[in-house]
């Protein structure tokens, strides 16, 4: 439901019926862990996002050469050791 005053009205029948609270917080969570699970599996996986990159970026294209320099960068930098 994303219409928050159908939520209201839910909220207030399951205070008034015995139990019905534990059913409606149930109920939440269910579609909050649904969410969170459909929201991950929409997630590419690193050899899409990886051919997403290249068709998106040419390796011709200055776009491209400049993105590409700035990843190299930045795993360059996680790969040396910190100051100590």
């Amino acid at each position: 439901m994303t219409n928050p005053l159908i939520h209201a009205v839910v909220l207030a029948a399951a205070v008034l019926i015995p139990g019905g609270l534990l059913v409606y917080f149930a109920w939440a969570a269910y579609k909050r862990k649904q969410r969170k699970f459909q929201a991950r599996a929409a997630q590419p996986t690193p050899d899409e996002a990886r051919e997403a990159f290249r068709n998106m970026y040419p390796p011709e294209s200055l776009r491209g050469q400049s993105r590409l320099k700035q990843l190299n960068r930045a795993r360059a930098t996680r790969r040396r050791n910190p100051p100590k």
